[in-house]
């Protein structure tokens, strides 16, 4: 049963689900949001946790601790190596219960996204996904300490401004790649372990199967230096792949914008846009992208941003550095070609 979060007294704390990434590092998009949770916690006069639940948790907290947090709650346990939907939110409800924090964050993974809005039900309190800002204000009507959470509506042509003023914690996930990270040095940090009580021996979950694993890029794309993305103007799966060979001689990845993915000319894990990535790469290059609003504002971060389209009013052209007017898959491989000469022993 859910309990109206209204009737209960928060502290000022931030909370920062810390994922751990393949069970093998924290998710740079944690650290990303530990930092942006220490401008918050700081702006509410409060703590900021880090919650770490791993194989073995221990090991993540020399890195974690470099980012600010001033208490970190870690549990560790073999059925803690990868995220379970039956135990994850009745550990951290448990926690929010005894601790009562004002603001919980978590990035926009799929671990993320599955624990928030259970946990959001279970306190009846809101929750705003994929926020592009996060900041703090107090109001005469809505009262103090309020999380001021942005993010896109109408299909990217808006920023909306959601507040949670009567439930808490105050929820939001974030995508990696929105906020920049920052170590923070010179802070006594409080681990504080959190026992494995949860009883497996009446899982809720019977049967799982293998779960499908996407042909992941090497480095994630919020990270990769290089990104070279299609779009619709590539017209074809054959010219969509071309993409990976430039991408390989470049030494970065592949992008794509909404149709490539419902084509199926590559994974989810590959969409830049509203509801997929945001990336900031030294160099992005956008063959056959028209550039819709839910794109561009989430390249327009890049270094250096060319466009190869063959259409003169493409929206991409307003905020390219450098403009091709050609036709991309004409180009791409011509490019390529180009390069493999160039790269090809003497």
């Amino acid at each position: 049963m859910a309990h109206n979060a209204k009737e209960r007294t928060a502290s000022s704390d931030v909370w920062v689900f810390t994922e751990i990434q393949d069970h093998e590092r924290v998710l740079e998009g944690a650290l990303e949001l530990l930092t942006i949770g220490r401008e918050l916690a700081d702006s509410l006069g409060g703590r900021l946790c880090a919650l770490v639940f791993a194989l073995d948790a221990g090991q993540y907290l020399p890195v974690v601790k470099k980012y600010g947090p001033d208490v970190i709650f870690c549990a560790s346990d073999r059925a803690l190596k990868h995220y379970d939907s039956a135990i994850f939110p009745d550990m951290i409800e448990k926690l929010i219960r005894a601790h009562n924090p004002s603001v919980m964050l978590f990035p926009s993974t799929e671990a993320g996204t599955d624990l928030a809005p259970r946990l959001a039900q279970r306190f009846a309190t809101g929750l705003t996904s994929h926020c592009t800002g996060l900041s703090v204000m107090d109001s005469d009507e809505h009262g103090k300490g309020l999380l001021v959470m942005k993010r896109p509506a109408y299909s990217g042509n808006a920023i909306a401004t959601v507040i949670c003023p009567h439930a808490r914690p105050q929820m939001a996930t974030v995508q990696q790649g929105v906020f920049d990270k920052k170590e923070s040095a010179g802070r006594t940090v409080t681990v504080e372990t959190v026992p494995f009580d949860c009883n497996l021996s009446e899982p809720r979950i019977t049967h799982l199967e293998n779960p499908t694993r996407w042909d992941k890029p090497r480095v994630p794309l919020e990270q990769a230096g290089v990104v070279v993305a299609g779009g619709r103007g590539l017209g074809a799966r054959k010219h969509f792949d071309a993409l990976f060979d430039l991408a390989e001689a470049l030494g970065g990845e592949v992008g794509a914008t909404r149709v490539p993915v419902f084509n199926k000319w590559c994974g989810e894990e590959r969409m830049i846009g509203q509801t997929g990535k945001t990336i900031r790469p030294r160099l992005y290059l956008g063959f056959g992208v028209s550039g819709q609003i839910q794109h561009t504002a989430s390249i327009v971060d890049s270094g250096i941003i060319v466009s190869i389209n063959n259409d003169r009013s493409a929206p991409i052209n307003d905020i390219s550095d450098y403009v091709v007017t050609d036709d991309a898959r004409d180009f791409l491989a011509r490019l390529i070609e180009r390069l493999r000469k160039e790269t090809r022993p003497v």
